[in-house]
């Protein structure tokens, strides 16, 4: 594997080739059509749309009229014959099937493959789509309030040493018998151990989010660069990540040099992107979606100082001045955006920002706070978004800002259900096509990670459906997703 300015991407160094036929394949408009996918070491090489070998839409058991029925074998000389659920056996190697709480040590899926080994896929009656891109996630977090996870530590610490132990990465002696105090430990040690806690919490929540078809994220806060050091090293099994690692607050508004200080000190703690909160959340009083603690002074400096490092920047901005100033200091996102306006929407398409609106996680939080499970306060201000956030990225559309894929999520229970938010984005103006674009060109264009189109030269990240997504409404659940590719390699 290896890390690039835009974040980690995986090498593959096994050239065999996958063929997929007969699956209905999204194109650069995200509309569909029949078309066969030849992969060569983990990068399309051939993507043929209509011809011989490639079939329209089917349903199990219908016979193509050449004796090959959905999942039934295709044989090559020298293939290994395939099919979707000899491909998910992949993923059993990489520890993350089915129902897998963990991320595992994975393995290579492309161990014990003969070079040039041609495995062809009959993939009829399925949809292909890119790889999701997730914009906007919270993968260091397990609970709506991540200060719950802090006060978890301490077991964590002690369920990673259980971990290791079991894994045989530390002696078992060390296990069988009490551990010094933490005082007592060298400072290294406890900083691994800290280290161990911390992937032992975010592992289910990387697998589950690669399980729901998302192969690349940008984590919103909350995600240390020890997290993405260890998928790029294997340690961990998910998607590949992006970090801010944590946020800029109001406390260091209306000092640009502090600001630029804090950049630095993030850039040096690993992060890919740097975040600004410049208005208030769910949580916060009411008219505090309008009141900015920064101006644009500050946030030209926060850019530029990111652009000096080689980093970007995204801003949590509900509205007002922070939408405006956010555009105009040539911020690459804007988060949620829930009041923009028709000026903004027009300023931001023109300056080439980018709205990543979260419209799945407002909603949850509206129900949440109906069942009591937060203020009262919050039930009214929740609702106020859920209403507006249509509306503004209705405006974006129209005024031609380009919108990309959010959920915003970040407890357990909301980890790999990510693909709820497309549905939510083809409501709220986008349509299908549109949705299954922002979910995959337009966040693979803001992340850097290609085209996020499934053509020759690109990557072969994917997602194999069992259902027409042109329905969003089918992507609400999880067992919509077949199969993953990663980089070419099944992973689910």
């Amino acid at each position: 594997m290896s890390t690039s300015p835009q974040g980690p991407r995986l090498e593959h160094h096994d050239e065999a080739t996958l063929v997929v036929t007969g699956a209905q394949v999204m194109d650069r408009d995200g509309t569909f059509s029949p078309a066969t996918v030849t992969v060569v070491g983990g990068t399309i090489v051939t993507v043929e749309r209509g011809g011989p070998g490639v079939v329209g839409r089917q349903s199990g058991g219908v016979d193509h009229g050449d004796g090959r029925v959905p999942g039934a074998l295709l044989h090559d000389v020298h293939s290994d014959a395939t099919t979707p659920e000899d491909v998910q056996s992949d993923g059993a190697r990489l520890g993350i099937g089915r129902g897998a709480s963990d991320g595992g040590p994975p393995q290579d899926a492309a161990a014990g493959r003969r070079p040039g080994t041609v495995r062809r896929l009959d993939a009829s009656g399925r949809w292909l789509i890119p790889g999701v891109v997730d914009c906007h996630t919270h993968l260091g977090w397990t609970t709506f309030l991540p200060e719950d996870d802090d006060r978890d530590d301490d077991a964590e610490t002690a369920a990673a040493d259980r971990a290791e132990a079991a894994a045989g990465r530390i002696e078992p002696s060390a296990a069988d018998h009490p551990a010094p105090s933490a005082a007592d430990r060298p400072a290294s040690s406890a900083a691994d151990r800290a280290d161990a806690a911390l992937l032992l919490r975010a592992a289910p929540g990387l697998a589950a989010t690669l399980r729901a078809g998302v192969t690349s994220v940008r984590d919103a806060g909350g995600a240390a660069s020890a997290i993405r050091d260890a998928l790029v090293a294997g340690r961990l099994v998910g998607p590949q990540m992006q970090t801010a690692v944590a946020t800029i607050t109001d406390e260091l508004a209306r000092d640009p040099a502090a600001l630029r200080a804090r950049v630095r000190s993030l850039v040096a703690e690993g992060a890919d992107w740097i975040k600004v909160v410049a208005t208030g959340g769910v949580m916060a009083p009411d008219g505090s979606e309008d009141e900015s603690p920064f101006d644009e002074r500050d946030l030209r400096a926060v850019v530029d100082e990111a652009a000096g490092l080689g980093v970007r920047v995204m801003v949590h901005a509900w509205g007002g001045d922070a939408l405006t100033h956010s555009i105009a200091a040539g911020v690459a996102s804007v988060e949620h955006g829930m009041f923009l306006t028709e000026r903004q929407a027009d300023a931001g398409a023109a300056r080439g920002v980018v709205l990543v609106p979260t419209l799945a996680i407002y909603s949850e939080v509206a129900e949440m706070a109906r069942r009591g499970e937060l203020p009262e306060r919050v039930r009214a201000r929740a609702s106020r978004v859920v209403e507006a956030h249509p509306r503004a990225v209705r405006r974006a559309v129209e005024a031609g800002m380009t919108v990309a894929m959010g959920s915003d999520f970040g407890t357990t229970d909301q980890h790999g259900r990510n693909l709820t938010e497309i549905d939510h984005l083809a409501a709220a103006g986008l349509g299908a096509a549109g949705a299954l674009v922002a979910a995959t060109q337009a966040g693979a264009r803001l992340l850097g990670r290609g085209t996020g189109v499934l053509e020759p030269g690109q990557v072969f990240d994917a997602v194999l459906l069992t259902s027409d997504p042109t329905d969003t409404a089918v992507l609400r659940d999880p067992r919509t997703v077949e199969t993953v590719f990663l980089a070419g390699a099944a992973v689910v």
